[in-house]
């Protein structure tokens, strides 16, 4: 099978995993925000920053280092899978013993006890840490894409029927965690990998060579891109703190959707690129440029019907989201794209230098949401739209020092898109003014219009697309 047509087929696969999940994720979130408070969801909230920090502790890097070489032994899995298993039942322990004072800082004693049990998702999910890294490494999305959406599924029932039965909170820890067992479980059972009693430290200290830069970088990342969590849950309400969890996960639905899904084949992909840079070069701009060409004008739409649109979704409760909401999807313009370079670097085995900036970056978001403080949640909100912008240029302007693909080149690219996104959203919201609609027909008009004129303008970006489904289309009838 050549790279291209694996490619094709771990993006398609890849974006059933995301959208599947993200569609299954948002169905749920519709039926449990009516059944539950933002102050509940504001608990789950208040402690992200201490379980993704401890997840990404976990996988060390070691995860993306494992993909990044060429040619990894059962002594390398094994290895890490023994390094994983011990240090998340070391942070679970940590976490347990520091419970009460997280509680107490929050002001919230419930805290305490939820975090206590929610933790063992870190134990459970670093048993099934390998074999999702050897499967995203032979490209196979399809057994993944079947695992996440069954395992998801499966523990949606669960905790709808549980918030029905009025546990709140808890609804949402068990459906976490049962969403934890099922899919390692299965990975086990798809992936057809098994450690053996084998352990390196020759092997750890090589992958750590490359993978501890990453861990440093993605630590202090996801600190500071969880900070806001902290900052919000300490300063404001658990019921503040609800109402922007809800606004962050339509965001990122908006937004992060098909970039995620995009990185996620994009760097194994990278990885095998490495030593033909023209060639990554290539299929990087062909990325940013259909992440924009997709992701830009949904920002466009949600930010034109936010108010119907989470009305309507969630109930009259939730309205004081609309605002929040509607912030952050201005970061998603420079969110979208992120990632796409980030891993592009990392795939030169780049480590380093992203270790480095990465203080900068992550600085700089702390720098502004302190200063964004002093004007309330909507200033930390606007303090994070200029971090996004900040980050997006860092990256790229490393790509641009390590690929060779210029930042004035790919903002060439992007500003088409852009402006054609804010013309029709101008015009749609005249339009609106004169003739109030549906937002649902909104939408649709927004959709129309956009797609209607990059077709009689002959975006460079819109003919990318209409070659990603040409050649899928062209595959699935070779293979008939």
């Amino acid at each position: 099978m050549s790279l291209v047509t694996k490619v094709l087929s771990g993006t398609v696969w890849a974006s059933v995993d995301r959208f599947g999940t993200t569609f299954l994720q948002f169905f749920v979130n519709l039926v449990l925000a009516r059944l539950l408070t933002p102050a509940d969801y504001g608990c789950i909230g208040m402690l992200a920053i201490f379980l993704v920090v401890s997840q990404v502790l976990i996988d060390g890097g070691f995860g993306s280092a494992l993909i990044q070489k060429k040619q990894p032994t059962q002594v390398d899995y094994s290895t890490i899978f023994f390094w994983n298993l011990f240090f998340a039942c070391f942070l679970y322990v940590v976490l347990f013993f520091s419970a009460p004072q997280i509680a107490l800082f929050f002001k919230m004693s419930l805290l305490s006890d939820v975090l206590k049990v929610l933790g063992l998702i870190l134990i459970i999910n670093s048993l099934g840490i390998i074999q999702n890294n050897r499967l995203r490494k032979l490209l196979a999305f399809k057994k993944i894409s079947l695992v996440n959406v069954l395992s998801l599924s499966a523990a949606s029932l669960v905790g709808v029927f549980l918030a029905y039965r009025g546990w709140g909170v808890w609804s949402l820890v068990a459906m976490q965690l049962i969403n934890a067992l099922l899919n390692a479980g299965t990975l086990w059972l798809v992936a057809r990998w098994y450690p053996s009693w084998t352990f390196s430290f020759a092997t750890l200290k090589e992958l750590f060579g490359f993978g501890g830069f990453l861990l440093a970088s993605n630590v202090l990342q996801e600190i500071c891109k969880n900070l806001q969590g902290l900052i919000i849950g300490r300063k404001f309400s658990s019921t503040e703190m609800g109402l922007y969890s809800q606004a962050k996960k339509l965001d990122d639905v908006a937004c992060l959707t098909l970039p995620n899904v995009i990185v996620q084949v994009l760097f194994p992909v990278y990885a095998q690129l490495q030593n033909d840079l023209k060639q990554m070069r290539k299929t990087l701009d062909m990325s940013v440029q259909v992440i924009s060409f997709v992701t830009f004008p949904l920002v466009a739409i949600f930010i034109l019907v936010a108010h119907p649109l989470i009305g309507f979704l969630y109930g009259n409760k939730w309205e004081g989201a609309i605002p929040y909401f509607q912030i952050l999807c201005v970061g998603g313009l420079f969110a979208c794209l992120q990632n796409v370079n980030y891993y592009a670097v990392a795939a030169l085995g780049k480590s380093k230098p992203l270790f480095r900036w990465s203080f900068y970056k992550w600085g700089m978001l702390f720098v502004l949401l302190l200063g964004g403080m002093h004007w309330g949640l909507h200033g930390i909100l606007w303090g994070m739209v200029l971090s996004s912008l900040n980050i997006y240029l860092v990256n790229a302007l490393l790509v641009s020092k390590y690929c060779h693909y210029p930042l004035t080149k790919q903002l060439k690219k992007l500003l088409p898109v852009f402006l054609l996104s804010l013309l029709v959203a101008v015009f749609v919201w005249l339009f609106n003014q004169w003739l109030p609609l549906f937002f649902g027909v909104t939408i649709v008009m927004y959709m129309i219009v956009y797609m209607v004129m990059a077709w009689a303008m002959r975006m460079e970006a819109w003919k990318n697309c209409i070659q990603i489904v040409v050649l899928f289309t062209k595959r699935k009838i070779d293979n008939n």
